[in-house]
């Protein structure tokens, strides 16, 4: 039961991660200007984050249904242990309690796990959309101080042919 839970916790890990990482990718790829992709990268957190909201849902309900099928078991192995000897029954149903508590305490792990994966995540976005803004701001000024020499050389360049063909 231990490798199930635990192979759960990778797949949902995975699927966060990949998530995150795909998102991010094709943001950063699309020719977006700084504005339009900070909207879309918040737009993209949010739905990340009513994600991980669902993903925490499933998980909590498959941790009651495997707490229900526990209880279930325990009852049943209790009733034969009954028969059998009353030791017996004592060592199942204090078996059964650890076993419970074992798997709300991994219920509880994946949840904040999720929660901070999805704070991780926004404070990713947050930071790589500052960058991309400062990086692509950098970019406007020099493409305009390139534009504004390039004028100005022109200017200089028709004030000497002007000047050539005057004294011509």
């Amino acid at each position: 039961m231990n490798n199930q839970e635990n192979g759960t916790g990778n797949f949902l890990t995975g699927i966060i991660v990949g998530s995150i990482v795909g998102a991010a990718t094709a943001l950063l790829v699309a020719p977006k200007s700084g504005k339009e992709l900070r909207s879309e990268l918040s737009e993209q957190v949010d739905a990340l984050r009513e994600k991980s909201g669902e993903w925490k849902e499933t998980v909590m309900e498959k941790g009651s249904d495997l707490t229900s099928t526990a209880m279930e078991k325990t009852s049943q192995i209790r009733q034969t242990a009954m028969e059998k000897s009353s030791n017996l029954a004592e060592t199942v149903k204090d078996k059964a309690d650890q076993f419970r508590n074992t798997a709300k305490t991994a219920v509880d792990e994946v949840a904040e796990n999720a929660k901070t994966g999805a704070d991780d995540l926004q404070e990713t976005v947050h930071k790589t959309v500052d960058l991309t803004a400062d990086n692509t701001k950098n970019a406007v000024d020099q493409a305009q101080s390139a534009a504004s020499q390039t004028g100005e050389d022109i200017t200089e360049k028709a004030e000497q042919l002007s000047d050539q063909v005057k004294n011509s």
